[in-house]
């Protein structure tokens, strides 16, 4: 064995699911910020964490709202996923820009999702440069059919499985 680096770790320990925190805007739309850095916390109450930058957009509206819609997107969105992690959601809104459909009414989420956990924030822990945010799961959808897209590494960024 040799030794390795936190930034290494993730390439050793894909494919993982990537996610799409989607938040409320204060004009109406809805954020969609990618993240590999989530995990399942709790079976009964319900219950997944995920990590964000301190000084994310995201992480802002997370704290303001204290709801997120966690989705696992399908390989039908996955080049819009890619793009989203690109750009700010506070210069411009993405879903807009990169033509992502949604649906639901109060939490709103990607058409185009294998799963989606609707979540309330209930923690957030500062961990270094980000905020861990611990949620209770008030609901989760499931479609059987849909593939969702994972990280796959350096030489291919996503993938569906």
């Amino acid at each position: 064995m040799q030794k390795a680096t936190m930034m290494e770790a993730p390439e050793s320990t894909t494919p993982q699911p990537i996610a799409l925190i989607c938040t409320p805007r204060p004009d109406g739309g809805t954020n969609l910020a990618p993240v590999a850095w989530w995990t399942y916390l709790e079976s009964e109450p319900p219950m997944l964490g995920f990590s964000m930058a301190k000084e994310s957009y995201t992480c802002e509206l997370v704290s303001a709202n204290g709801k997120v819609a966690l989705c696992l997107p399908t390989e039908t969105i996955a080049d819009e996923v890619m793009k989203c992690g690109n750009v700010s959601g506070r210069e411009m809104d993405k879903a807009k820009e990169f033509g992502v459909e949604f649906a639901g009414d109060e939490q709103k989420h990607p058409v185009h999702s294998k799963m989606v956990f609707f979540c309330n924030v209930s923690q957030k822990v500062n961990v270094g440069d980000c905020v861990f945010f611990v949620c209770d799961v008030s609901e989760i959808l499931l479609d059987e059919k849909q593939k969702h897209v994972y990280s796959l590494g350096q030489d291919q960024k996503l993938g569906a499985l």
